[in-house]
């Protein structure tokens, strides 16, 4: 593993102050490990401290989550109880084209998890003793995938309304939908 590799891990908050030992167990694996952590919130914040935020408080979690994610190399969640808030940030890091793995018991198979489209995070299955070599094992298998080459370019406000909108209407992000029309092109090419 790289020295400088940036991970960021998060679940539920639920599902942290349900089963804190496991989670204990999962961030003495990360804090073993050459990584760099983008996310301390929900290791060092409560359920009970969560609840009671305000909005802003709420508003400053979400955006520093999102610049946690786009920090990161990789992304690990565990998701085994659903949350609406994880599925979101999970679909964040596929967007990003972070390589993203799910950690999930295996009694417990993720089910907020929708059809990716061209990135699908990697499904790991861990039992009551196993979860350390797995959570290994998925930050390996998430550290060898290729890298993804980010492409910009600049377009103005309207063709950037006219692809939100038609992304949204075939349910695409706007990164898939513009593979996508790129993909149709090369193919009419050919």
């Amino acid at each position: 593993m790289g020295e400088n590799t940036k991970l960021f891990f998060s679940t539920s908050p639920k599902t942290k102050e349900r089963s804190p030992d496991l989670f204990a167990r999962i961030y003495a694996v990360l804090y073993e490990l050459p990584l760099v952590l983008t996310e301390t919130y929900l290791e060092n914040t409560s359920l009970k401290t969560i609840a009671e935020w305000n909005s802003a408080e709420k508003d400053t979690f979400y955006k520093t989550t999102l610049a946690a994610i786009t920090a990161s190399d990789m992304c690990i969640f565990e998701a085994t109880q659903p949350s609406l808030t994880l599925a979101h940030f999970i679909r964040f890091s596929l967007d990003q084209d972070k390589p993203t793995a799910i950690l999930h018991e295996e009694r417990a198979q993720p089910f907020l998890l929708e059809n990716a489209g061209e990135v699908e995070p990697m499904l790991f299955a861990y039992g009551k003793f196993d979860l350390e070599r797995t959570l290994r094992l998925a930050i390996q298998e998430a550290q060898e995938l290729p890298t993804a080459i980010r492409f910009n370019c600049l377009i103005s406000a309207d063709l950037n309304r006219y692809i939100s909108q038609t992304a949204k209407t075939k349910h695409l992000s706007k990164s898939e939908f513009f593979r996508k029309l790129v993909r149709e092109h090369r193919q009419k090419s050919a």
